[in-house]
């Protein structure tokens, strides 16, 4: 069902224009659409959009920056990368892109190091596994691609070890394959997916019957990047041809498939090197080519005219280079990309993964210690929630539990780990799933639990935001457009989060003028006035106050407790902004917008009135005076 666009709206009095109101003015969005990160690619392929970037001014004094968090590009699963990530959010107004790669796929932590084709072959606690894929263009009966023992590359120093062997020939004049992919899903969690850079594969290549007409090839699907050179949009691949009749080694583009043909002998097994930044470099000079992740592997075997072609692989291995440095390469890309006229802050964090998902955002992105672990089974649990969140903040970052799978039982009971944030803003169902995560957020709040609730996309992709499910941008009152600034208002409560194309205004509250959004009073109870400052309501939509008594019922009532204690429209704002305020007991107030179905598009932090000081303390930040 399509959506209704957002109207225009003005900004609140005595603020300035800026980019907290980028979002209105879009045109309605199509149907909601997933796209998970492991579809497979034969080859480049063309991008799911194409929308060009537009150029919206930046914000002059204070104002509301809108902020992709949670992003993920070329160092993480997906066909992200930081080019197209950083395009996407100039397309659709954004000012800040917070990437956070998942932490061991970017130190490639268990990564598999050597596969030798053995079915089963276990390394790591999980299996790598080759998938048929269909057949391209008509081959001849006896075609087809298997695991064999032999022959095998004398090279393998493994026992036992194994060769995938693949046989092709055409029917006709024209080109036809057999292709087979690696298929590392479920214990090894796909773990080759990550950044080029840093690394090259070797591989051993038999060519048992090749010649001008049939070779057998490894083509590596790569990452999705904007319009560049000349070339559309879309995702770029490396073929690694091996032919027996060339001398010498050359490179060509095809697209957006860079082309490297590899001369080896007949007849015996040759190692050959699979360095794809370098190649890269040298095809397509304009393009970074170390923003651009593995995402795939496959083999095969092609023929054209009739001609045979017999071809064997063994012995894949993985080699780091020395002096890599990851997080020192992604800071180098969103340089790169600011010079050269991105109009997005680019923002590095991290995602600790590997056992529960927490984001860190800002301070010194220095890898989380696992411990022991030789195998992705055994990644930490829950517990390690307090853990993950003392390392962030031991290196000057703010934690914040993502997508929580976590229950709320275990999160009252470790007191959410002593993290900053929680997303609650999440999910590719969009408006429709978010309820279930204010409650749970709600509860936390119930139980004296300051934390911010951020909007987020976790998007793999770089393509289409706008397209997908899960959309929510968080908006943040912040004093400038600087790293430290947006810290010190995420942590402070100081911002709203937002549904990409249901939501393009304003949310923000005050108590009695002064106190702001996202505060902690402590002291008697007395009169107090909640200032509604809201703009941009959807058509139909209202804003609604959210109450909840600070009752700190723990694990007894895991629940939030909250009613809804006001609704007003457009039509009631503007009479007026001011409410008196329930002041009776210990309670948190916040705000929440409705579209006109009344599912909520967007949603404000709470302010939490308390009689006295909790034992746990108030964060500076949040403290009102």
């Amino acid at each position: 069902m399509c959506e209704d666009a957002p109207h225009s709206a003005a900004p609140p009095p005595g603020r300035p224009v800026s980019r907290r109101q980028v979002l209105q003015g879009m045109v309605a969005l199509a149907a909601l659409a997933g796209c998970g990160p492991d579809q497979p690619v034969a080859g480049a392929r063309a991008p799911r959009s194409t929308a060009a970037p537009t150029a919206p001014a930046r914000p002059v004094g204070p104002g509301a920056y809108v902020m992709a968090m949670h992003l993920h590009a070329s160092a993480s699963e997906g066909e992200g990368s930081v080019h197209s990530q950083l395009r996407q959010a100039a397309t659709h107004g954004y000012d800040v892109a917070w990437f956070t790669e998942h932490d061991w796929r970017r130190r490639r932590l268990l990564f598999r190091s050597t596969y030798s084709f053995v079915p089963g072959e276990m390394a790591n606690g999980g299996a790598w596994g080759l998938e048929r894929r269909p057949d391209e263009g008509s081959l001849a009966r006896g075609s087809g691609g298997d695991h064999v023992p032999d022959p095998v590359s004398p090279a393998d120093p493994a026992t036992p070890k194994a060769s995938l062997r693949i046989r092709a020939t055409s029917t006709g004049d024209d080109a036809a394959a057999v292709t087979l992919r690696v298929q590392a899903k479920g214990g090894s969690r796909t773990n080759f997916r990550s950044r080029i850079a840093g690394r090259v594969e070797k591989l051993d290549v038999l060519m048992a019957a090749g010649g001008p007409d049939a070779w057998g090839e490894v083509l590596l699907s790569l990452s999705h990047h904007p319009a560049s050179g000349g070339r559309p949009e879309g995702v770029y691949a490396l073929r690694y041809r091996f032919r027996t009749e060339l001398k010498e080694r050359s490179t060509s583009a095809e697209g957006l498939t860079g082309v490297v043909d590899v001369p080896v002998p007949a007849g015996r097994w040759q190692s050959v090197t699979l360095d794809a930044v370098a190649d890269l470099a040298a095809i397509y000079p304009d393009l970074d080519a170390r923003d651009h992740s593995l995402h795939d592997i496959v083999f095969r075997g092609v023929s054209r005219r009739r001609a045979p072609s017999d071809v064997c692989f063994g012995h894949l291995r993985f080699e780091e280079q020395d002096g890599y440095d990851a997080v020192g390469v992604e800071n180098d890309l969103v340089a790169r990309y600011a010079s050269e006229g991105s109009d997005v802050l680019g923002l590095i964090g991290s995602e600790i993964s590997l056992g529960p998902h927490l984001n860190h955002y800002g301070g010194e992105q220095a890898p989380y210690d696992y411990g022991a672990i030789a195998r992705l089974g055994d990644r930490p649990g829950d517990d390690a929630i307090p853990s993950i969140v003392r390392h962030i903040h031991a290196n000057g970052g703010l934690a914040c539990i993502n997508h929580p799978g976590v229950s709320i039982t275990t999160l009252l009971a470790q007191q959410a780990g002593g993290a900053d944030m929680i997303e609650v803003g999440f999910g590719r169902g969009g408006p429709a799933t978010v309820p279930q995560q204010l409650a749970l957020w709600d509860t936390l709040s119930r139980n004296g639990l300051f934390l911010t609730g951020t909007g987020a996309s976790d998007d793999h992709s770089g393509q289409g935001w706008d397209q997908e499910g899960n959309r929510y941008y968080t908006a943040a009152w912040s004093t400038g457009l600087a790293q430290p600034d947006l810290l010190n208002s995420l942590g402070g409560g100081r911002a709203y989060v937002g549904y990409l194309g249901s939501f393009a205004g304003t949310l923000d509250m005050s108590l009695d003028g002064t106190v702001p959004m996202g505060s902690v009073v402590v002291g008697p109870a007395r009169a107090r006035t909640l200032r509604l400052d809201v703009t941009g309501l959807p058509d139909g939509g209202s804003v609604q106050v959210v109450r909840g008594a600070v009752d700190r019922a723990g694990t007894a009532d895991p629940t939030p407790g909250t009613t809804v204690v006001q609704t007003l429209g457009a039509a009631d704002l503007e009479r007026s902004r001011d409410l008196p305020l329930d002041v009776s007991g210990d309670s948190f107030h916040r705000l929440q917008v409705t579209d006109r179905t009344g599912a909520v598009v967007a949603y404000g932090q709470p302010i939490w009135l308390l009689d006295a000081e909790p034992a746990t303390g108030v964060p500076g930040r949040r403290r009102a005076g």
